[in-house]
């Protein structure tokens, strides 16, 4: 098949992957062990929505369809042989350090749809598309306000993926619509040799992150308002993830947003949603996916700076607490908006914030 058009396997979270991985026993494949460890990850994340939403029955899926996905995602990434065994790029994988960067390098290379998604979030900055449309409304959705050809389910399996590994964040909106943005800066190098000689601008997210990695990597120089080429380029730079394909190089740059500036758009965001009112609880994720949207950082980077603040306050006061999500039942994409838990195993489900002397 034409790697154009390779289907990306629906595995809807990176942990089934690892699940069916750390099932081996040696190199041998054992089916009924790998489907027990991945239901049994399943079943985990189903507890925890469960418990979320306050309710006592979690769902009991078999896992016999996400086994088949993640084996044909194992293969497509060279993880397993077509004798279903383990091939040494499986290690890294099974490795927290290792793992990010090698399935970002890797679906970069298998999956062109993947890089196209994650260069269309980019160069839209934010992508608003509906969700539980039908085929033909989400394709006519796509394709004529960004260029696009996905159905809905390869769509989804990627924007999950790429959320995971870091590059873009997303929440639903009303009228059954979700919005997509970046959260880290990514550029190709065909992009940056095709700005030698053009003039600079800065006027669009996608023109600075073009710039910026440019310059950052000494790949080019400005004279007169102009790029030029640096002869002597050294793209090592400890601030990048540099992923090879077989045609390109990629470069990927995390957005770091500085402590006092997350705080003032959390206080911002927090007083447009608890209508000017301090100390009133408003939902962690409703607050999180603004917060998020306004810095294009990830729900992580959020979590930890705000369990970082509950531990040592700054210029804000943040209390956390219980409670039950209020989302629908049938969200099929709750597991994606689930808060962290305090060290005392509970769901932050609200938070109340004042501002320090206030």
């Amino acid at each position: 098949m034409n790697r154009t058009h390779l289907g990306v396997p629906r595995v809807q979270r990176l942990e089934y992957l690892v699940a069916f991985l750390e099932s081996y026993g040696g190199d041998e494949f054992d089916e009924k062990q790998a489907q027990r460890d991945i239901q049994q990850k399943i079943h985990y994340f189903e507890v925890e929505k469960a418990n979320a939403l306050g309710r006592q029955r979690p769902r009991t899926p078999k896992g016999t369809s996400t086994l088949r996905e993640c084996k044909k995602l194992s293969r497509h990434l060279r993880l397993i042989d077509r004798f279903n065994r383990l091939t040494p790029d499986a290690a890294q994988v099974l490795d927290p350090n290792q793992r990010t960067v090698f399935l970002l390098e890797r679906m970069w290379q298998v999956y062109p749809r993947f890089g196209q998604l994650v260069l269309a979030v980019r160069d839209a900055e934010r992508m608003g598309l509906p969700m539980y449309e039908s085929e033909d409304a989400f394709r006519q959705a796509t394709g004529s306000r960004y260029n696009l050809e996905f159905d809905s389910l390869t769509f989804e399996t990627i924007r999950d993926l790429a959320t995971q590994l870091g590059l873009i964040n997303w929440y639903p909106t009303e009228k059954r619509n979700q919005s997509i943005y970046p959260v880290a800066s990514v550029v190709t190098f065909a992009e940056i040799a095709c700005l030698a000689g053009c003039p600079v601008e800065n006027d669009t997210f996608v023109q600075r992150c073009r710039h910026q990695t440019a310059i950052d990597l000494n790949l080019l120089v400005v004279r007169d308002g102009r790029y030029e080429a640096h002869l002597h380029s050294d793209v090592m730079n400890q601030e990048y993830v540099v992923l090879q394909t077989e045609s390109d190089r990629v470069f990927i740059k995390n957005h770091i947003v500085a402590p006092e500036d997350f705080e003032q758009i959390l206080w911002r965001e927090y007083l447009s949603l608890s209508q000017m009112r301090s100390r009133f609880p408003v939902l962690y994720p409703e607050l999180r996916n603004k917060v998020c949207a306004a810095l294009r950082i990830s729900d992580q980077v959020f979590n930890q700076q705000i369990l970082s603040l509950i531990r040592q306050p700054q210029r804000l006061y943040i209390y956390p607490s219980g409670g039950v999500l209020n989302y629908a039942a049938n969200l099929a994409h709750l597991g994606k908006f689930l808060p962290p838990k305090t060290a005392q195993g509970n769901f932050i489900i609200y938070l109340k914030i004042e501002r320090k002397g206030a």
